[in-house]
């Protein structure tokens, strides 16, 4: 009697104690010594940017109730951002701390090293982390660990001003889907910068991805062991297709955005991300500062007919460097706040991107759902839907060095592309141009 008294009074005692160190775990944030968190973002270079609206809205409901509170201290672009992280990573003299969350792509988290991250499996309920779309955790998980939070993900689409292209198209017979191919659309290319006078027919916002994407669609890797795949026929054959458009002039070489390049009338359709929507303005202004209309048709990004059709999968994810137990609680309760589908979905879709829980993830096929559903939006979202019934998703590798290699791949072959298509003037690329071209794109890149 005595013995089952005792372990009666045991498992009791244990549990108040499991309930107290419970409270005490939960106790961590107190509404009356909040925690303030600083906070990162690239959602909408505006004050008013939808992120910012979102960080307005936790902070006077479950931010104040819990004892949190959210900073927006740097709005930027992923690619301006990229540095001034690293350079706090690194202390780097005036580069000042790291924010205590921001969002950042996986080339970022690789530099800074994905070990002085917290890890989200820790900081969130397994049942939470299990709602996510199951591709978006692995791409943002390091060695097992979750260290990019997915809060929005997003695809490339081709956008098209159709005002345009539906000119060009009746009188050279050409349609919108010869533009679903690279075959079909470098021979749009070619008849379009016959037709308009010498103009650029599309942009690329990254033009590694051409190469990554469509080596991938055969089946091979573009930097097997971190190194560029030059000996592969199947990448020469890709890249010097592309060479010879934009050694003819068919390509826009600009830098920027392809949303600047059509709404300057410096090209008529560019491939980007689906986020590149919210940017777009309704008319294009042409440097004699006439304007005409800027309608929109968004399609897949083309692939080679003999290739797999590939959509790459892409998009930043939250990030919280290892601090302290306050803060990474106070980073968890704004990180799942901000991911539930009540917040997550119209957030993303006002910001042209995916939502990242699988149960909002399946809603946005129903046109129904739509948040401010405009011509563009319902657009955007029927091609995003086309592409995952129709496409496969593809995730970029990382590797360490890739973000310098990635610089380096772009920057090289702009200047290789403008130089020859400076000497080309006009006149026709032949192979052994072409061959001259990758054969001084390899030394410079080995």
């Amino acid at each position: 009697m005595f013995r089952r008294v005792f372990t009666l009074f045991l498992l009791v005692s244990l549990s108040l104690l499991g309930l107290t160190l419970s409270g005490c775990r939960d106790s961590v944030l107190d509404p009356d010594d909040p925690v303030s968190l600083s906070f990162w973002h690239v959602y909408g270079a505006q004050a008013d940017s939808p992120m910012n609206n979102l960080v307005r809205e936790f902070n006077q409901t479950v931010g104040q109730e819990k004892g949190v509170v959210v900073n927006v201290t740097s709005l930027s672009n992923s690619t301006a951002m990229h540095f001034p992280l690293v350079a706090a990573a690194k202390g780097e003299p005036g580069a000042g701390l790291l924010p205590d969350i921001f969002v950042a792509y996986p080339k970022t988290v690789l530099t800074i090293g994905p070990e002085r991250f917290a890890d989200w499996k820790g900081l969130l309920k397994e049942e939470t982390v299990r709602s996510y779309v199951p591709s978006f955790v692995e791409e943002g998980s390091v060695n097992g660990r979750l260290v990019m939070l997915p809060v929005a993900k997003s695809s490339s689409a081709l956008f098209v001003n159709s005002v345009i292209f539906d000119s060009f198209a009746k009188e050279k017979g050409f349609s919108y889907d010869d533009l679903l191919t690279w075959e079909g659309m470098f021979r749009a290319a070619e008849a379009y910068y016959e037709w308009s006078g010498g103009k650029a027919f599309f942009k690329y916002d990254d033009w590694l991805h051409y190469s990554m994407v469509n080596l991938a669609s055969y089946g091979e890797e573009l930097f097997p062991g971190g190194r560029l795949n030059f000996d592969s026929p199947q990448f020469a054959k890709i890249w010097k297709r592309l060479a010879k458009a934009a050694a003819s002039g068919h390509v826009c070489l600009l830098d920027g955005y392809s949303t600047t390049a059509m709404m300057t009338g410096e090209a008529i359709c560019g491939i980007e991300s689906v986020a590149s929507i919210l940017y777009f303005k309704d008319r294009v202004t042409f440097p004699d500062n006439t304007h005409m209309p800027l309608r929109l048709r968004i399609l897949p990004v083309p692939h080679f007919s003999d290739g797999e059709a590939l959509a790459i999968q892409r998009g930043s994810g939250l990030c919280v460097p290892k601090s302290t137990v306050k803060k990474e609680k106070a980073a968890a309760v704004f990180a799942e706040w901000l991911t539930e589908e009540e917040h997550n979905l119209p957030f993303v879709m006002t910001a042209g991107y995916l939502p990242v829980k699988s149960a909002a993830y399946e809603r946005i096929r129903d046109p129904k759902n739509i948040v401010s559903p405009t011509p563009n939006a319902v657009e955007l979202y029927n091609t995003v839907n086309r592409i995952r019934d129709n496409y496969r998703f593809w995730v970029p590798p990382y590797f360490d060095g890739y973000g310098e290699l990635e610089k380096k791949f772009c920057e090289e072959q702009m200047k290789l592309f403008a130089r020859y298509r400076e000497a080309c003037a006009g006149k026709p690329v032949s192979q052994n141009i072409l061959d001259a071209m990758f054969k001084e794109f390899r030394a410079v890149m080995e």
